[in-house]
């Protein structure tokens, strides 16, 4: 029950480490917002954490459009009387040559993986600083600090997140906020699934993604989810603008 009686909003929870992030966050005492574009996946989400016993609550944004943003944060203030946590947790990725890829791909890469995080911690840092501290955590990725072929403009997203949740956490630490970045590697969830399926031969690519992991497997969005529950809670009380990297030893060589 590290996080008992703490409220936390996370983003893209109808699926993947999000949805493990909710689910983890309720069972460790938190009160779990749902946010996500699905309103059918947030409610598996919300479904999930009551049936274990814990409390959410469901909310269908775009987090692509500030003003939705800013209304799920203050409805969750509303309801709740705080907001503890905030998970920027929602990407996506286009796999395309850079060559091939448009303006249209780069805006959507950029609305969803980097605007989307700078609405949330926009709106929710000024409730933190007025309740006296707050958590933020932005899901970055291994590619923010290495590179692959075909995602040169998600790397570019993710670069971007890391190099914002650096400054935000220098601009509010001493606002009682701690704002660090987690750094997943590939993880088993509906994302990576589907970006197997776009290649000639998807078991054969899943293959060796899982060889180029010393640790021999893919990750678990549970995996993800507990590095969520360390930084959420007060065992990382000392942990400012880190991005910390779990992706089974991937990026070590």
């Amino acid at each position: 029950m590290r996080l008992k009686n703490k409220v936390s909003l996370i983003t893209g929870a109808g699926s993947g480490i999000g949805q493990a992030t909710a689910v983890q966050f309720a069972s460790e005492g938190a009160i779990a917002v749902v946010v996500d574009r699905n309103l059918e996946s947030a409610e598996k989400t919300q479904h999930l954490i009551e049936q274990a016993g814990g409390v959410a609550q469901t909310l269908v944004v775009d987090i692509t459009q500030e003003q939705q943003v800013a209304n799920a944060i203050a409805t969750t203030v509303q309801q709740f009387g705080r907001l503890d946590i905030l998970h920027n947790n929602a990407g996506v990725s286009v796999l395309k040559p850079i060559t091939e890829t448009t303006e249209a791909d780069w805006d959507f890469l950029f609305g969803v993986n980097l605007k989307g995080m700078f609405f949330g911690c926009k709106h929710a840092i000024p409730y933190m600083v007025q309740q006296g501290g707050g958590v933020i955590i932005n899901t970055a990725s291994e590619l923010a600090i290495m590179g692959q072929a075909l995602y040169t403009a998600y790397c570019a997203t993710k670069g971007g997140v890391l190099a914002f949740t650096r400054a935000l956490s220098v601009e509010w630490a001493a606002k009682g906020i701690r704002i660090n970045a987690i750094c997943p590697g590939p993880v088993d969830t509906p994302m990576l699934q589907s970006e197997f399926i776009l290649a000639t031969d998807p078991g054969a690519e899943e293959t060796a993604t899982i060889q180029s992991i010393p640790a021999g497997r893919l990750g678990m969005p549970e995996d993800i989810a507990r590095v969520a529950v360390f930084l959420a809670s007060e065992d990382a009380s000392f942990v400012h603008g880190a991005a910390i990297v779990a992706d089974g030893g991937r990026t070590i060589f």
